[in-house]
């Protein structure tokens, strides 16, 4: 059995449908959410969601970026890349960017490279992102993009509070919350860590066009 315990001929079947299809067809699409609902049904709280995300949160997820050849980008959380996807148009719009994706889950980090061999993705853990950094010899990053479900996470008020010390001045900390779940207790909570561990804090309009709907949640370091 595999990791996300299927024999092994089936998850080959879903590689091969995956590495065939690309970044964009809806053979890929669909082989690489229903590898992301195998997930979801083998460990909830840390995929978080039955589905991956939309084009239309990756894409608000990097509004109002002012991102610049040479910059960092690191993402966490990076699944089977669907707020990657939106990172990578990006990347060769400005050209130059430098990108870190870092996933724990192995199944997830070989479908990542296999869709895109220029990015770096670590197989690790988010808490050692300080580390994979100097292990690259990368500068603090202009921002950090979070697919991970903080709200579900023991390690939710480490992680924004690392992310406040890593992320570069003038940069910037992107994750959602889900419509559903955004009257929780912890998804104020998320709210009030941002708040406190930077200089600014923001939300996006609802972005009705993700399934569910979402916020992108917004915590700004200002400029030095």
């Amino acid at each position: 059995m595999n990791l996300a315990g299927e024999p092994r001929w089936r998850f080959a079947a879903v590689r091969s449908r995956v590495m065939v299809s690309g970044m964009t067809t809806a053979q890929g699409r669909t082989a690489r959410g229903l590898y992301f609902l195998r997930c979801f049904l083998r460990n909830p709280r840390e995929v978080g969601a039955v589905c991956p995300s939309t084009r239309a949160l990756g894409d608000a997820m990097l509004t109002g970026l002012d991102l610049r050849s040479g910059d960092v980008i690191v993402e966490y959380g990076a699944g089977t890349g669907s707020l990657t996807e939106s990172i990578w148009r990006r990347s060769r719009e400005v050209g130059g960017l430098r990108y870190l994706g870092i996933e724990r889950e192995q199944g997830f980090c070989r479908v990542l490279r296999e869709r895109m061999p220029d990015f770096d993705f670590a197989c690790a853990q988010v808490e050692d992102v300080e580390d994979l950094l100097a292990e690259r010899g990368l500068p603090a990053p202009k921002a950090i993009i979070s697919g991970l479900p903080l709200i579900l996470l023991p390690t939710m008020e480490s992680i924004v509070a690392t992310a406040s010390r890593v992320v570069a001045p003038g940069g910037s900390f992107r994750t959602f919350t889900y419509l559903q779940s955004s009257i929780t207790p912890n998804a104020r909570r998320l709210r009030r860590l941002i708040r406190e561990h930077f200089d600014g804090a923001g939300s996006s309009p609802l972005i009705w066009r993700n399934f569910p709907p979402a916020w992108v949640l917004r915590g700004d370091r200002a400029v030095a």
